[in-house]
């Protein structure tokens, strides 16, 4: 994803591109939105901004076209990692980690960055279940930051609604946040960040996305999926 894609959010790319042209990029930061917002759209899209092997100095974003850009737009870089909130289903019965629903997550986003809690879990068949992000994942993410970077400059953290984190996985994360491992970028998109340890709140660097206006809303759905204007407003 690049930043072009997303609608409006002028002032949050400005200030992402900046910390990376004046190299000024926070080891954890903390994109903070409403749910349905642009919060997840705009961590892909740094992500891919950081990681671009063809970007020149003052570019406005990511070329779109290198092999990191290209794997990162399908997320399938293998320095780009999430950790996501899942439970048990049908086809996972037991130890549900991050890790085994990474098909059906490429598959969520791939289709629409703006979704919810609810959708993803209506995506994994949870059915009524409550999703979190288990003291299972804890070992999982101190696993998966042990690992220098494959090929990228930066090892990218997604860490998606971290604010159902058992205490365990938040202890890791806090821990790794303390002692950050080197060439690691921790990003954090949360829809509910007063629920975050204060701790954690402390050292991550935030973002603040502000929700889409109307006018972005009907352009998006106009331009996007040829809404008729008026049906688009309406």
């Amino acid at each position: 994803m690049t930043f072009a894609d997303i609608p409006n959010q002028a002032a949050v790319k400005q200030l992402l591109r900046q910390s990376v042209q004046r190299q000024h990029v926070a080891h954890a930061q903390l994109f903070r939105g409403k749910e349905g917002g642009a919060a997840l759209a705009l961590a892909l899209a740094y992500a891919q901004f950081l990681n671009c092997e063809d970007r020149a100095a003052d570019a406005e974003d990511s070329c779109g076209h290198c092999p990191a850009c290209t794997k990162t737009a399908k997320l399938a870089h293998p320095d780009l990692n999430f950790i996501v909130p899942v439970t048990t289903t049908k086809t996972v019965a037991k130890d549900a980690v991050s890790s085994k629903f990474m098909a059906e997550w490429r598959a969520f986003v791939l289709d629409n960055p703006y979704q919810g809690l609810n959708d993803w879990m209506q995506h994994i068949g949870a059915e009524n279940k409550q999703g979190n992000i288990s003291k299972d994942e804890a070992v999982q993410i101190l696993k998966l930051v042990s690992l220098k970077a494959f090929e990228a400059r930066f090892k990218i953290v997604i860490l998606w609604l971290p604010e159902l984190m058992h205490p365990a996985a938040a202890n890791a994360v806090l821990k790794l946040l303390e002692e950050p491992p080197p060439a690691t970028i921790f990003l954090l998109v949360s829809h509910a960040p007063e629920q975050l340890l204060p701790t954690i709140i402390s050292r991550v660097q935030p973002v603040v996305v502000r929700p889409f206006s109307e006018d972005d809303i009907t352009e998006f759905l106009h331009h996007e999926y040829q809404v008729p204007e008026a049906k688009a407003r309406q």
